[in-house]
């Protein structure tokens, strides 16, 4: 028999939910057999599948030890490099730097920006994985690696739910500075197409077709050298490679983005997410505006 006591970061989830992210051992028919056999309980009485558990809950497993083996985390983090922006008891909103990835791809550890959020705080004696059965700090979006910039990550698991229920919301606004090839004769310009992910690598059709989706962003131009442009652009959606594949379907491939259409010498993509504005999250921010300098 084992007992888990719930914490606030476990809170408000399904049981299934739970039991699957703790205990990767544990198969998903024998977890609804238990469940209907009275071998799982909740504070010692009958449970279901999907009752949301709450902070304090007792969760009774009547199974064999090998299937309850909880899921371990990796804590060997290569780097907790981070250029914090900003950071209360809930969030920090990190500036990532070029080349880094936003989570890992791959199986084993490997540095990328997930990783180095949850050693910064394993360092300050935020987080300790060996007192958490289901949650890690996490980011709540992620950038390309090839992309600079802006991004959010929650301490906790309420902080979590509340900034992705924002996103979703589009009541936090994310906006870009882009240096792309060629001058406008506009400065300010919407441009609404429709993008599919394949593979790699977004395709943009001017219209609606089969498997597409809209794609939507405001572009404003802030200055040219009289060859190339830097340009401020507010996301309205967030389709993959959307800022990258829209500017290089209109023959303003960013800099240095040969995936979609640069062709001049080879140099970094020079895409940054600068700026956040909160305008309406459930969390008690000290401000709701983040950016960062101009450094273009």
């Amino acid at each position: 028999m084992k007992e888990i006591k719930i914490n606030q970061n476990d809170a408000n989830q399904r049981l299934d939910k739970f039991l699957m992210k703790t205990f990767p051992k544990l198969g998903k028919s024998m977890m609804y057999k238990a469940i209907r056999n009275k071998k799982i309980k909740v504070n010692r009485k009958r449970c279901t599948f999907d009752q949301k558990i709450q902070e304090n809950d007792s969760i009774l497993l009547f199974l064999p030890p090998d299937v309850l083996e909880e899921k371990k985390v990796e804590t060997n983090y290569i780097s907790s490099k981070l250029d914090v922006i900003y950071e209360d008891e809930n969030i920090l909103i990190v500036n990532k730097p070029y080349g880094l990835l936003s989570q890992s791809d791959q199986s084993q550890n490997q540095d990328c920006l997930v990783n180095r959020v949850q050693a910064y705080l394993m360092e300050k004696n935020e987080y300790d994985p060996n007192k958490e059965h289901s949650f890690a700090p996490s980011i709540c979006h992620r950038l390309d690696r090839n992309t600079t910039g802006l991004v959010i990550a929650a301490k906790n698991a309420n902080a979590l739910r509340k900034v992705n229920e924002a996103i979703a919301n589009r009541t936090i606004q994310k906006m870009y500075r882009a240096h792309v090839v060629g001058t406008f004769e506009q400065k300010d310009f919407t441009m609404c197409y429709y993008i599919r992910k394949e593979n790699t690598i977004a395709k943009v059709s001017d219209k609606k077709l089969e498997g597409y989706q809209k794609a939507l962003m405001d572009v404003h131009v802030e200055r040219d050298d009289g060859e190339n442009s830097i340009c401020t652009i507010t996301l309205h959606t967030g389709r993959f490679h959307q800022i990258r594949a829209l500017m290089g379907h209109i023959q303003h491939p960013l800099l240095g983005d040969v995936k979609y259409g640069y062709h001049g010498k080879k140099r970094p993509v020079e895409l940054m997410a600068y700026r956040l504005n909160f305008y309406d999250v459930d969390l008690p921010l000290q401000q709701t505006v983040f950016e960062i300098p101009r450094a273009q």
